[in-house]
């Protein structure tokens, strides 16, 4: 009889997520894999490093996993995904809102048309902001601290960031606050989903179904409200469409307000 030690099925088995999302959004995530998979007796665990080594590292199978991704991300990644299967379960609504100098007067409504008006400092390997920046406006940078400087010091025209990222650094920082504006409503939204490497192929629907009894039971719920995430974000994941063509949807002002910090280095989540 063979036996495929290799498959994440067995009792005991650890399976490695990477993800470029900061904490708290990355706990969250990480907790509800975490339970998502307990039933089956796999552990895991979760590093934070740069977005595209994450790909690079997840595609390869080095990695098991990426924690946070949108449902088109094969499609817009200019790096190798080749190998990504998608959970396709939502995990939870995300924001994306444009930061400018304080005085900066923006027309309304805000659209990437808004955004594109001129230079803008995003966060390296944040693959859906890339692709809805102009390719001469785009400023990728290592962390989100460093994205909200440029604006502060006139290096940049605007940033775009996730909501929860944003207010959490400038809550830390009042001379960023004073200087810097967040607008609303939202440029976009978008909900993240997990993917797994191919060779994982046999665990997706195990996860997919588990993940829905932990929307079910209130597992999701209670996990958001841990880490401040808006009940309103969970409860919106049961409508989405997930068999149409994906775009981002344009929404009001809905943030879910995280207690996030940057951080410039890895980060390991047991």
């Amino acid at each position: 009889m063979m036996i495929l030690t290799s498959l994440p099925t067995l009792a005991g088995e650890k399976l490695v997520f990477a993800t470029h999302t900061p904490p708290p959004l990355s706990l969250y995530l990480h907790e509800l894999i975490q339970e998502a998979l307990k039933p089956y007796s796999i552990k895991v665990q979760t590093i934070q490093i740069p977005g595209n080594r994450v790909i690079s590292q997840v595609n390869s199978g080095r990695i098991d996993g990426d924690l946070s991704r949108v449902i088109n991300f094969k499609e817009i990644s200019d790096i190798d995904s080749s190998n990504y299967l998608l959970v396709n379960e939502p995990l939870v609504l995300t924001e994306i809102v444009m930061i400018t100098l304080a005085n900066k007067n923006i027309d309304q409504p805000i659209t990437w048309t808004t955004v594109n008006q001129g230079s803008v400092a995003f966060l390296r390997g944040s693959k859906t902001v890339r692709k809805h920046l102009n390719p001469e406006n785009r400023i990728a940078v290592s962390s989100n601290t460093n994205v909200l400087k440029m604006v502060a010091n006139k290096r940049v025209n605007s940033a775009i960031m996730f909501s929860s990222v944003a207010n959490s650094l400038l809550d830390q920082s009042p001379e960023l606050r004073s200087k810097l504006m967040i607008h609303k409503p939202a440029v976009d939204s978008f909900h993240l989903f997990t993917y797994l490497n191919k060779k994982h192929a046999e665990l997706i629907p195990k996860l997919e179904l588990s993940l829905k009894q932990l929307k079910n039971n209130g597992f999701m719920e209670n996990t958001a409200k841990k880490y401040q995430i808006t009940t309103e974000n969970i409860e919106s994941l049961s409508t989405v469409n997930l068999e149409s063509k994906f775009m981002p949807t344009k929404r009001g002002d809905t943030t879910h307000k995280l207690n996030c910090r940057d951080s410039d280095n890895n980060q390991l989540i047991h």
